[in-house]
């Protein structure tokens, strides 16, 4: 008989935890956004490990983080083609570090930013917040421009992450009801 992956790889629960979770996306932003052309790859297999570890420990089902994953990426690939993010050279609509921060993100809805989606109104500020904030901060760091005024994009990004952010929560919790599978 095969043995279950969880009685091959023992891991310490805290590295599960919410802290860590918080800790290990703001490293990733921080590495994505600085190290965006030169050492994002360097992250690669640290966000895939740890992905795998929340899979296998079924803080999330595979599904609903390619849903939720899909749907960030769908937004900034959107914004781009629209003309609110410019970018520099990139083979897609936006750049691999920003999609691999999307899957950073995403685990966030499951684990740190959990107890922000308890609440439609919460998750509403938060998004009109921080996410114009975040994309304000990559600006001033060189990762990203703003094809009109900044001041436009960044009321644009808070009218849709107002309401996207939200949605996302709702999915998160509701968006696939088989519990009974991993994936």
């Amino acid at each position: 008989m095969r043995p279950n992956c969880s009685e091959v790889i023992a891991v310490p629960k805290f590295l599960l935890s919410k802290p860590i979770n918080v800790v290990a996306f703001n490293l990733t932003w921080l590495g994505c956004v600085v190290g965006r052309e030169s050492y994002w790859w360097a992250f690669a297999p640290v966000v895939a490990g740890y992905l795998t570890l929340l899979v296998q420990y079924r803080i999330f089902r595979v599904r609903k983080f390619l849903m939720l994953f899909g749907l960030g990426v769908s937004i900034d690939s959107l914004l781009t083609v629209l003309g609110v993010f410019q970018f520099g050279p990139t083979l897609f609509f936006i750049p691999l570090w920003l999609v691999l921060l999307w899957a950073a993100f995403t685990t966030t809805l499951f684990l740190s930013l959990e107890i922000v989606g308890r609440s439609k109104w919460i998750a509403a500020i938060c998004g009109a917040l921080a996410f114009p904030f975040n994309y304000a901060v990559g600006e001033r760091l060189g990762a990203v421009s703003f094809g009109s005024s900044d001041t436009l994009a960044l009321a644009a990004i808070s009218a849709i992450w107002a309401i996207a952010l939200p949605a996302m929560f709702w999915l998160a919790e509701n968006g696939v009801r088989r519990t009974d599978e991993l994936f």
